[in-house]
């Protein structure tokens, strides 16, 4: 057994050291191939473990397989999907069947799209892969995370962050540079306070959930003001769709490196500036595409997750209930589209839903709108809360909220249904720091 104490005093020394194991270059046909057989390596690896734990023993019996059918990441698709429900029921149920063997390891909770939470137990050492695998993926566009300034804003939930701290030793002599914003998911600051401190750090690399990038961005257009352009940026925790997009490289600049992962799992997926694809960061993770039915593969579908430097307790083919498009170049999956949320819907009086994939049709083309929100609190009325875009007159509103209610009625299909909109300055996190395109309060008819 692992000695949990002595892990957690060194996992600053893991992450480095793991740091080092993984391709911090994007793919090439140079690279291609050590990627591949690092994969290939760790996940024959991660079944030989996953085979001693009585959770997954089951999932091998009942697919008829053994550690032994298992030599590259298309072989998964023989393996069992694992649910969010699986999940946090095995998670519960180790947590409180051995509270002392978990004390010292971290946790990872989600909200849930349905509201019922979701703790992942993370041991010291597989966090330090977390971590590891987040600095590669900064490191993707060309930034050194050890020699750069970094700067974001901290999950309160997670972190304790003391504002009168001072740099580390180590900060002093400019090694690991990083600044937490004032600004947290517990309590919101003006965003001008936000603007001074990007411009007096003057970070490297700035990274933050997709709404408060948005937000800034959409004051620093609507007052015309400077604010520093950092090498690299990336939004986190949502979606990004074009109209935030596009606002935040007029305004950031171009260093936008977008980056896909879940609580879970950690970061994936990324697409570094200058490139139209994602590439899947294949030496710590597999990520398959499967048909509608969850049977097999797919080049487009849902994406389903094992990360590789996960083995203490493993999470092996997690239903993500995102999707995701594929090709194949140099031997290896990219990803061409990446379509989140799902499991997100609104309900109608006749049984039917409305998926969030639907209602992007029309919300991700509607250029006037930088973010937006839809909120069912009764089966045939919901409310949507729309940011509009600096370059859109108020004066447009109505005329824009006119065509947004005309192409939603045409997607729900539903002459029931009525929608109240709102025009809002920003549109606040949801209590784990991410912000939900669609919040349905109602049961299914």
């Amino acid at each position: 057994m692992s000695n949990y104490k002595l892990d957690t005093k060194l996992e600053n020394l893991y992450v480095v050291q793991l740091y080092q194991q993984l391709v911090k270059e994007p793919i090439t046909e140079q690279n291609a191939q050590l990627v591949l057989e690092r994969q290939n390596e760790r996940l024959q690896k991660l079944m030989q473990v996953a085979y001693e734990i009585p959770f997954y023993r089951e999932r091998f019996e009942r697919s008829g397989t053994t550690p032994e059918d298992y030599k590259c990441a298309e072989d998964l698709y023989k393996f069992p999907v694992l649910t969010k429900d699986e999940l946090r029921a095995w998670m519960d149920d180790e947590a409180e069947q051995h509270p002392e063997k978990y004390e010292l390891w971290h946790v990872s909770p989600t909200s849930g799209s349905t509201g019922r939470p979701l703790r992942t137990l993370i041991s010291p050492r597989e966090n330090a892969a977390y971590t590891a695998n987040w600095l590669r993926v900064m490191s993707l566009g060309g930034f050194n995370p050890f020699t750069g300034k970094t700067m974001s804003r901290p999950n309160s939930l997670h972190v304790k962050i003391d504002p009168n701290k001072g740099d580390s030793p180590l900060q002093k002599l400019g090694i690991l540079r990083r600044k937490y914003m004032s600004d947290t998911i517990l309590q919101r600051v003006e965003t001008q306070t936000l603007v001074d401190e990007i411009n007096a750090y003057e970070p490297d690399y700035l990274y933050n959930h997709k709404n408060v990038l948005v937000r800034i961005a959409k004051y620093v257009k609507e007052n015309d003001l400077y604010i520093w352009q950092p090498k690299f940026y990336t939004p986190i925790s949502e979606m990004l769709d074009e109209p935030s997009n596009i606002l935040l490289r007029e305004v950031f600049g171009p260093g936008l490196l977008d980056a896909y992962g879940m609580a879970e799992v950690g970061s994936c997926v990324s697409r570094v500036p200058g490139n139209e694809y994602y590439q899947i960061n294949g030496d710590a993770f597999v990520v398959n595409t499967y048909n509608a039915e969850l049977t097999g593969p797919a080049d487009s579908g849902m994406a389903i997750i094992t990360p590789l430097l996960k083995t203490e307790l493993p999470l092996i083919n997690y239903a993500s209930l995102d999707y995701m498009e594929r090709f194949y170049q140099f031997g290896l999956p990219f990803v061409s589209r990446i379509q989140g949320r799902m499991n997100d819907v609104i309900y109608h009086s006749n049984g039917g839903v409305t998926e969030w994939a639907n209602i992007s049709v029309v919300m991700n083309y509607t250029k006037e709108v930088v973010s937006y929100r839809l909120i069912q609190e009764e089966l045939s009325r919901v409310r949507l809360l729309c940011v509009r875009n600096p370059e859109t007159p108020k004066e447009q509103e109505p005329e824009v909220q006119a065509r947004v209610i005309e192409g939603l009625m045409g997607i729900f299909k539903d002459p029931d249904m009525h929608i109240d909109v709102e025009w809002v300055d920003d549109i606040p996190s949801d209590p784990n720091g991410k912000l939900r395109v669609i919040v349905s309060k109602v049961k299914p008819a």
